[in-house]
């Protein structure tokens, strides 16, 4: 993914705005065909060398045939994003933009048998469930076994190992006009504007002076 060092976000804020999306798209290939599925994610261990992550597609997914290679492959995980109009910057000599925010996982997957799947499955669900429901104590033994068990059939669990991780939080870093921009955005009745409002004002990146 292609950033800039003003654009760049630290590596612990890197993990934790993976860790909150948990939903990124998957890209890999096998030979010259290229393959990308949208699947939900779950970001594990500890940064800067013990990070992976667990995830899972569907059987059915053609991409499968891919994952016998053990092939380098490509989370995307995207934030709030918006077109940004030269009259937000309360000036009409400014061109327009794009404001986003981006988070890239790259490594080497390897596929997970059967029983891994399933603790990793398992391990996902805890975490999200547990955040969506305050106390929520619902597990996957609450499912009847056979409905489980052909679930479990139907996905192709994998991890991705030996993370790289790279960041473009693009929010109008070094330039000016910043503070009429956060107001325009602010004001907006889009939910994505709105949440990047405050982004702008006070960018998370590395280097935004």
């Amino acid at each position: 993914m292609y950033t800039k060092e003003q654009f760049s976000i630290p590596p612990a804020a890197m993990a934790a705005f993976v860790r909150r999306k948990s939903f990124g798209v998957l890209a890999t290939h096998l030979g010259d065909e290229m393959f990308t599925s949208p699947l939900p994610l779950d970001l594990r261990g500890q940064a800067p060398d013990g990070l992976f992550v667990a995830a899972h597609i569907a059987r059915a997914n053609a991409m499968l045939a891919a994952f016998e290679h053990r092939p380098r492959a490509t989370i995307t995980v995207l934030g709030p994003d918006s077109f940004a109009p030269a009259e937000w910057f309360g000036t009409r000599s400014r061109i327009p933009t794009w404001l986003y925010c981006a988070v890239e996982l790259s490594g080497r997957l390897e596929p997970s048998d059967p029983e891994l799947t399933r603790q990793d499955l398992l391990v996902m669900m805890d975490r999200l469930q547990k955040r969506a429901v305050e106390g929520s104590t619902w597990t996957l033994d609450e499912i009847p076994d056979h409905l489980s068990g052909e679930y479990l059939k139907h996905i192709a669990g994998f991890r991705i190992n030996d993370l790289t991780m790279t960041s473009c939080f693009r929010l109008n870093q070094r330039k000016d006009h910043s503070e009429s921009l956060a107001d325009a955005l602010a004001a907006s009745s889009d939910p994505a504007c709105r949440e990047l409002a405050p982004l702008v004002a006070q960018p998370p990146t590395l280097q935004s002076a």
